[in-house]
């Protein structure tokens, strides 16, 4: 399978998901698009570039939890690297999500592993602070920049939201120089309703705003 973002958002999730482009979601105010400038596939360049860093040895593995249907995505990623790269790569599961944090947390696995968010806050701080701030609770991949956390302290501190939305997002800029973790794609929400009703909204976080209901 020729693998990019956007094949597999709508061949495997049937356009249940949308190519992520930075590391932000674009529900929250303060997202901008194109953060992530190595998000856009282009086989050849990655050829490229892989062949200049010397290449990869050994195989490459790619976990994810056993119990949350991610073989196929894990597989086409796969596919795509020994396609494109020549990469030895295999997919590796745990039996379970709680299994897998228990490693990541741990720091026990080699490779690369499937990571998620779900914010607790819509804010573009949100995706931003507790994931990649030095030694945050949520900082698996132990990224440290201290311009990164500079630039948070800042925004933290701006008294005007634009001012603090500009300073986030030129911490994200960083996160595309650094690459602590690779953005794949925004989650859309999936939802059914009942005839007799005539209108309704979705909240930030997936869930129904029931006071936006409209009866038939």
């Amino acid at each position: 399978m020729g693998w990019g973002r956007a094949a597999v958002t709508s061949t495997i999730f049937n356009n249940a998901r949308t190519p992520a482009t930075g590391w932000v979601s674009p529900v929250v105010d303060g997202y901008k698009a194109g953060q992530c400038t190595w998000c856009v596939f282009d086989a050849a360049k990655a050829k490229q570039l892989y062949d200049a860093a010397g290449g990869y040895k050994g195989t490459l593995t790619i976990w994810v939890n056993g119990d949350g249907g991610h073989d196929a995505w894990a597989d086409a990623v796969c596919n795509q690297l020994k396609n494109n790269l020549g990469v030895d790569c295999a997919r590796q599961d745990t039996p379970d999500f709680a299994t897998l944090r228990t490693k990541i947390q741990n720091r026990e696995l080699k490779g690369l592993y499937r990571g998620g968010w779900q914010m607790d806050y819509p804010s573009i701080e949100n995706f931003l602070a507790p994931i990649y701030a030095t030694g945050a609770s949520s900082n698996d991949s132990d990224y440290a920049n201290p311009q990164f956390d500079s630039l948070l302290k800042q925004a933290a501190a701006a008294t005007d939201g634009a001012t603090a939305n500009s300073l986030y997002q030129q911490a994200e800029a960083l996160l595309n120089t650094d690459m602590p973790t690779m953005p794949l794609w925004y989650q859309q929400s999936q939802f059914g309703f009942s005839t007799k009703i005539k209108s309704i909204k979705m909240t930030p976080f997936s869930t129904f705003d029931l006071s936006s209901v409209v009866l038939a």
